[in-house]
């Protein structure tokens, strides 16, 4: 075993294997080991199974037969011990290297000493790459054992194993699998679309209509209460062999979420539920319709449909049609091109592989072409003749062997786009399937207008909220701070939160952070408002309840049917006195070295409710080390969580990661700002304003 170069690739063999029986047969070849018998010994409960060359035996009471005999203590006694054993017989000396994963010891290896290898408990240390091999056979039978039980019930049932990456279009079937499919293994290619030129061509859009609804579900927020796992799914289907059988399958699955709540993956078993024969199978259970042909597009548009309309903005829609539309139709690529001024922007495209990062430019061209038109293009072929007036576009390198449909998506006096669906081979698009694209793009044009409109109006939302915030903090000598405003995630995104620090004329500084009531341009337009308000009320000397008061009758005299939540805090930072009041918004937090949690203000209730009502003020003080952190709600607070709850969890956070980084951290008030709001970021339903401020020096504080 002298040579790396061999010993690391037998270890990466090794870690490819399956079973006691795969890891025997990678020992036996060519490889960096003596030559001779080996044999693995594997603990099953209080007995022992023994794996060789010769096959499995029973090894409750057998031994190592080479020429000799291993008598089955040794074996036991390295098992209990986990301590390597020596063996010697007729044929030669054998050392027993027990097989340890994860603390616990699995089974034991028996491999020959060849002349010259350091014996265990000799004067040298045993070879290093035989105790390498002997991990890695740990690890395989580590895993083989956890898999074990389910993979016997799997071949109990005679069902085959899947798995399908949606980003990736890539597909992973076992050798069952591929066999109920009528593939062979060592031809398979292993891409989505082969799925669907298996299946029977009545099946296809029945098919089609069902994994568009299977997705839709997977992704639909739960409702409350509920304990179903939308993500399920059963379809029954046919599929046609290369003999020009056919069979009938039911496969059974569940569709895999990533971290931002998308489709990733598809995983399951499949398995023939019934003779041959072309007779119709039941329609997928998951799909809508009357399971013909006609009634499955009809599904699958009705789907498409409903899935589009509750798309908000541009991404929304490119999500629906990367995540629902492309893995339901088979397709390997989208993407989706709008028209901004004179040229075709593109908006949002699936994961396109490097290999055919080449084609961008020709796609581009075709899809600028169907901009301009009233209906779809269809190319069957890019290796073959370009119909339909399409101009054949200029690629660095042949064209790959494709087809595409690119779909128009404007009308007479108005041109908004185009969405190219790649399909990974030629294929040929009847009457029927135009019909249906058509139809597709009729609804995507409808969504991309309103989406477009939206984006628009937001846009004009985003920018006067913007406007109403400091364009700066102002700068003071023993003063630092750092702010973020972020919209929401869903709906318009913007609304009322705001933060501020106003220096007063005695030296100290006024703190601000609030938020009104909305999530619109209005709540924007009444934030400036009470921005104004506050920013005229505030005196140096003025308690902050007395300054909260002021601005809730000046706020109720507006008549605006809108309240804000607020808080209000002096901060002196020459020594760290500190007085706040609150109205109706959540407590700062206090971040130090020694404790983080919440600074306890006294509280009224939201500014614009009654304009009677009083502001108590809260004295405290603001250590040399410590960093002040106002927010508002939309930072802690996540759906059907009481916010008590969350400003819990993440004053744990920030004390968790404080200590991953030591007091520099809690000085870094970038870094702090980043790590607040980046976490849980899918989980944010509102908008939030954070302002993290803390002391550059000055005394420890009064008292």
């Amino acid at each position: 075993m002298a040579d790396p170069t061999e010993l690391m690739a037998l270890l990466g063999r090794l870690l490819r294997c399956d079973g006691p029986g795969a890891l025997l047969r990678e020992l036996a070849g060519p490889a960096p080991l003596p030559p001779g018998p080996k044999r693995l010994y594997v603990r099953r409960g209080a007995g022992v199974e023994v794996f060789g060359a010769d096959g499995r035996e029973d090894g409750r009471h057998a031994g190592i037969r080479a020429g000799g005999e291993l008598v089955g203590a040794d074996v036991l006694r390295v098992l209990s011990t986990g301590r390597f054993g020596i063996a010697a017989s007729d044929g030669g000396t054998s050392v027993l290297l027990p097989l340890s994963a994860g603390g616990e010891v699995t089974g034991v290896l028996a491999a020959p000493l060849g002349a010259g290898d350091p014996v265990p408990g000799g004067a040298g240390r045993f070879a290093e790459g035989l105790v390498a091999v002997a991990d890695c056979c740990a690890l395989v039978l580590r895993a083989h054992r956890a898999a074990g039980p389910l993979a016997e019930a799997v071949d109990a049932a005679q069902a085959g194993v899947f798995a399908w990456d949606f980003s990736a279009n890539d597909v992973y079937w076992d050798d069952r699998t591929c066999a109920v499919y009528g593939v062979d293994p060592a031809r398979f290619d292993g891409r989505g679309d082969t799925f669907f030129e298996l299946l029977h061509p009545e099946d296809v859009p029945v098919l089609q209509a069902a994994i568009a609804e299977v997705t839709e579900a997977a992704v639909a927020p739960r409702l409350p209460g509920s304990d179903a796992d939308p993500g399920r799914y059963r379809l029954d289907y046919r599929v046609v062999h290369p003999d020009g059988s056919v069979h009938r399958l039911t496969e059974c699955g569940r569709i895999v979420l990533d971290d931002l709540g998308r489709p990733a993956r598809a995983l399951g078993l499949v398995w023939e539920s019934g003779g041959q024969g072309a007779a119709p199978v039941p329609r997928p259970t998951a799909a809508s319709g009357d399971g013909s042909r006609d009634g499955s597009r009809d599904a699958f548009l009705y789907t498409l449909t409903r899935a589009l309309s509750q798309a908000v903005s541009v991404s929304d829609v490119t999500r629906v049609m990367t995540d629902l539309a492309r893995p339901a139709l088979g397709a390997e690529n989208l993407l989706l091109g709008v028209v901004e001024g004179e040229h075709l922007e593109i908006v949002g495209e699936s994961c396109i592989s490097p290999a055919l990062e080449f084609l961008r430019a020709p796609a581009y061209e075709v899809m600028a072409f169907a901009a301009e038109r009233e209906t779809p293009l269809f190319v069957e072929d890019l290796t073959g003749p370009w119909r339909d007036g399409v101009p054949r576009p200029e690629a660095d390198g042949p064209l790959p062997a494709r087809s595409w449909v690119v779909l128009s998506l404007g009308s007479l006096d108005r041109t908004r786009g185009a969405c190219l669906i790649s399909f990974a081979r030629p294929r040929r698009f009847d009457e029927e399937e135009r019909t249906f694209y058509t139809a597709v793009a009729v609804i995507l044009t409808q969504s991309l207008e309103r989406a477009r409109l939206f984006d628009t109006q937001h846009q004009r939302a985003t920018d006067l909220q913007k406007a109403m915030l400091p364009s700066h903090l102002p700068a003071l000598d023993e003063l630092s701070a750092h702010s973020c405003y972020l919209p929401g995630t869903q709906g318009m995104h913007i609304g009322g939160d705001w933060y501020d620090i106003l220096l007063l004329g005695d030296g100290t500084a006024a703190l601000v952070i609030g938020d009104v009531q909305g999530h619109d341009a209005h709540a924007s337009a009444v934030m400036g408002q009470l921005r104004v308000a506050l920013r005229a009320c505030a005196e140096p000397g003025l308690s902050p309840g007395a300054v909260l008061g002021q601005v809730n009758r000046v706020f109720c005299d507006l008549d605006t049917d809108r309240f804000a939540t607020c808080a209000y805090l002096v901060l002196s930072p020459a020594d760290g006195a500190l007085t706040g009041a609150r109205a109706g918004h959540p407590h700062p937090v206090r971040v130090g070295p020694d404790s983080t949690g919440e600074l306890l203000l006294a509280g009224g209730p939201p500014l614009g409710v009654d304009p009677a009502a009083r502001y108590p003020t809260t004295p405290a003080v603001l250590g040399p080390r410590d960093t002040l952190v106002l927010f508002t709600d939309g930072l802690v607070e996540r759906r059907d969580t009481d916010i008590d709850v969350c400003v819990s969890a993440m004053t744990d956070d920030v004390r968790v990661w404080l200590g991953e980084g030591g007091e520099e951290r809690a000085g870094d008030l970038a870094a702090l700002v980043d790590f607040l709001t980046g976490r849980d970021a899918p989980g944010r339903i509102d908008d939030l304003a954070l302002l993290a401020v803390r002391r550059r020096g000055g005394s420890p504080g009064p008292g």
